[in-house]
């Protein structure tokens, strides 16, 4: 049994940031009942096949909060059917940007088909990507002039042994 990342019986678990997951909930208009309906967007830089999929979307059925030990509670776990192509859409915009009515009060929609498996892939170059391009150590001191973590760390420790120990101090009479 693999994480959350990986196969789990017949299925492909892909992880998202909280600000990449919507969840909106609505009322059938036949039954009345409360329905669910989740959307994800991909992060900018997922390339399936030479074709960066970033800002499409797909609303799969169920939105997990986050069950692995490397990732904290803002993240979500989607688990998808790995025989299943996901379902891939997005608006399509004119040349500044704005989306294209389709003359039916809607927007002109594009679809795409992913295997999800390619796209667990895609998912993990990118942000192996944005690591590299973005990430440092936090050991060291940064470009912009800041301290790294180490340094900020032995900072607060000094300023804490300043201050004293709370069992320290002596209680003042009245």
């Amino acid at each position: 049994m693999e994480g959350p990342e990986g196969k789990r019986r017949g299925r492909v678990w892909l992880s998202f940031h909280e600000r990449f997951v919507r969840r909106a909930e609505y009322a059938d208009r036949e039954t009345g009942e409360e329905r669910v309906l989740n959307t994800v967007t991909l992060p900018s830089g997922t390339v399936v096949d030479g074709t960066d999929y970033g800002g499409w979307q797909f609303y799969p059925r169920y939105v997990e909060p986050n069950h692995s030990k490397y990732h904290d509670e803002h993240w979500r776990d989607v688990p998808l059917h790995a025989g299943r192509a996901v379902r891939l859409s997005r608006d399509v915009l004119d040349a500044d940007g704005s989306p294209m009515p389709d003359g039916e009060g809607g927007n002109q929609r594009e679809f795409a088909e992913v295997d999800p498996e390619r796209l667990r892939q895609a998912l993990v170059e990118s942000r192996r990507r944005w690591y590299e391009q973005n990430g440092r150590d936090r050991t060291e001191a940064r470009d912009d002039g800041t301290d790294g973590l180490s340094e900020r760390a032995q900072g607060a420790r000094a300023a804490s042994e300043a201050i004293g120990r709370p069992g320290a101090t002596i209680p003042q009479e009245r």
